[in-house]
């Protein structure tokens, strides 16, 4: 089978791994265009801060209400794959609350909600999201960072990606700016490729789980090292692939494949 161009010309059609990597490349151009906006609304913060120290006043929690309209608005351009987004302070950032979550998801029924959180490290529901790993990450390495999928029991109840960068306010860290987008829907955007390849593939997040597979035989959220049927694929998109296009790129995903 082949496509015929303009003139008479024609190539070949894209092999299934071309596909992969095609398919690859639109769902991490995507995550890159939401990890744009969540740094917008980084940007945001930091230059309320900085307002704030140039006025000669403290930096404080009813600073950040003002980041509401644009974090509605990273919410309906993204509305296909982003639940919630906001920014998590550091502690010592603010100068009237040791920490703060100013979080906001998308209700279908009341509009935009804010998250609630118990921030009381001397209470038994305190929420401590200096240990998670989508606020350690961005502390540690100063970039960018695409965590999960995870069960988030805090916000959404459901598997979840959570897409993060980091806060630097007067040359040190100040917390981090994030989006939460639902696995599901990832593999809702992802299904219609690798259905219409003609061999097993499955899509596997940088902590090796699988996010989305055109067989039955392999279940998303489960590691692919505990499915048996993944031994046998190898990767053909993604870092694991030797040379590939994807190399680099946010996030660190592979699609997996039957060989030849």
């Amino acid at each position: 089978m082949s496509l015929r161009l303009p003139g008479g010309a024609a190539t070949p059609a894209a092999t299934p791994d071309e596909r992969c990597t095609s398919l690859l490349a639109g769902i991490c151009d995507r995550i890159e265009r939401i990890l744009a906006s969540v740094a917008q609304v980084g940007a945001a913060a930091q230059a309320l801060a900085a307002a704030a120290q140039a006025a000669g006043r403290p930096f404080r929690r009813d600073d950040l209400a003002a980041l509401r309209p644009q974090v509605a608005d990273v919410l309906r351009r993204h509305a296909d794959l982003t639940v919630g987004a906001g920014v998590v302070l550091a502690p010592g950032a603010l100068a009237d609350v040791s920490r703060c979550i100013q979080w906001w998801w998308a209700d279908q029924g009341s509009g935009l909600e804010q998250l609630q959180v118990d921030l009381d490290p001397e209470s038994a529901e305190f929420y401590d999201y200096t240990s998670t790993e989508w606020y350690c990450a961005p502390e540690r390495t100063g970039e960018s960072s695409v965590v999960g999928p995870y069960v988030d029991y805090i916000c959404t109840l459901q598997y979840t990606f959570t897409l993060s960068v980091p806060l630097v306010c007067a040359g040190r860290f100040a917390g981090v700016a994030g989006a939460d987008i639902l696995a599901a829907q990832v593999e809702r955007l992802v299904l219609p490729g690798l259905s219409g390849l003609d061999r097993v593939a499955v899509l596997i997040s940088g902590n090796g789980r699988v996010i989305a597979s055109n067989t039955a035989s392999i279940q998303p959220g489960v590691a692919a090292s505990r499915q048996p049927l993944c031994s046998e694929l190898v990767p053909v998109a993604g870092p694991g692939r030797l040379g590939s296009k994807n190399q680099g790129r946010m996030p660190a995903w592979t699609i997996l494949s039957q060989p030849g």
